[in-house]
């Protein structure tokens, strides 16, 4: 999972219900060169929670996935793409 607090991470809100780390690995890299990505699910139940992490190999890619992404439709969604930040 990508660090939180890490320089290249955004976070990424209202994903789909059933996406998965492959399918937003493939998203992604489409504005950017991954290293990682995460889809949190909930231990329990193993639902998808409609949140995840991006992280990028350099602070350029992050910080362009953001400002092209934030608002983006992605699986008849509109998603939230913003800086992930320490909580």
């Amino acid at each position: 999972m990508p660090h939180k607090n890490d320089a290249n991470s955004d976070q990424v809100t209202n994903l789909f219900e059933e996406t998965m780390d492959v399918d937003l690995q493939e998203f992604f890299k489409l504005f950017g060169h991954t290293m990682c990505v995460y889809v949190a699910m909930d231990q329990k139940t193993g639902v998808i929670r409609g949140f995840g992490f991006v992280n990028f190999i350099n602070k350029e890619d992050a910080h362009r996935d953001v400002n092209k992404l934030n608002g983006y439709g992605y699986a008849d969604l509109i998603l939230r793409d913003e800086w992930a930040t320490l909580v």
